[in-house]
């Protein structure tokens, strides 16, 4: 889950958009400033987790799912988060069970937290639109810090 009591999210948020920034001009795959800034907050309010994939994405989609309105709307980004994570750095990447699961699993999440309160959350429909997109950056991210 993600650290509720970081208190500073200012180097959070600087250190995110200066990746996002730099592997987007690597890349040549440009966001649109909703997905980037989406994107930049992601990491920044993952940077502390410890519980990526501590448990298999399919039971805490199925938990996120059972919860009422604006908790199932966090506990699924969180979810979707956590795919975006594991698919862009390619975590584990033997244990997975195919190449496109957790792009699946992670658009599914973004797409299921959009609806789950009214109105829809747009920028989480967005989110489940540009999951590739958004990964594929991440990916470039990671290539860049291993310089």
């Amino acid at each position: 889950m993600v650290n509720i009591s970081m208190q500073n999210w200012q180097p959070y948020v600087q250190a995110g958009w200066e990746l996002v920034s730099e592997a987007q001009g690597v890349s040549k795959t440009y966001l649109q400033p909703d997905v980037e800034a989406f994107l930049v907050h992601t990491i920044a309010r993952t940077f502390e987790r410890t519980d990526i994939w501590d448990e298999p994405i399919a039971i805490k989609l199925l938990t996120a799912q059972n919860k009422p309105g604006l908790t199932k709307r966090i506990d699924l980004r969180s979810v979707g988060e956590e795919c975006l994570l594991i698919d862009a750095w390619q975590l584990k990447h033997a244990k997975w069970p195919n190449a496109k699961y957790f792009a699946d699993m992670g658009e599914i999440a973004f797409g299921m937290a959009s609806i789950a309160t009214t109105p829809v959350d747009v920028l989480l429909e967005l989110a489940s639109i540009n999951f590739g997109r958004m990964s594929q950056v991440l990916r470039h991210a990671r290539d860049l810090a291993n310089r």
